[in-house]
């Protein structure tokens, strides 16, 4: 489910639905085709991160917002309402970010660490964060 505003989108994907949210064998060759010898290397982060991804909850596959707009509230509009439809099935919503910046915003929605993750070959942190349900938090 794909939502957004005029400056921002945000990506929600169902637990049923996330086996489905892998790509497919064109857009796969043209991730490995741009990203030329470091194509292993963001193969290993993607599993790392697959690994710890749990598969009952909501999933916020990525969030962003033109820079330019970034501050004025779009994000925020999509992290009250994106849940919404979990939130009536009673279920949690995980999310990743690789900016310790972002961990406060996300903490002000419910959101807390669940783990934090080193990907291989030097990567980034990850950390995972997981919000219940409407009411359990």
């Amino acid at each position: 489910m794909c939502e957004h505003t005029q400056a921002a989108a945000a990506f929600w994907v169902p637990p049923k639905a996330q086996a489905k949210a892998v790509p497919d064998a064109e857009t796969i060759q043209q991730l490995l085709t741009v990203l030329g010898d470091r194509a292993p290397l963001f193969r290993d982060a993607v599993e790392t991160a697959a690994k710890h991804t749990p598969q009952e909850p909501w999933y916020m596959a990525m969030i962003g917002a033109d820079p330019a707009a970034q501050g004025q509230g779009h994000g925020a509009a999509l992290l009250r309402s994106g849940p919404a439809e979990a939130d009536a099935a009673g279920l949690p919503v995980y999310l990743e970010s690789f900016e310790p910046s972002n961990l406060a915003f996300y903490e002000h929605f419910g959101f807390t660490v669940r783990e934090e993750l080193r990907l291989p070959g030097g990567g980034p942190a990850l950390w995972g964060m997981w919000r219940g349900p409407a009411g359990s938090h």
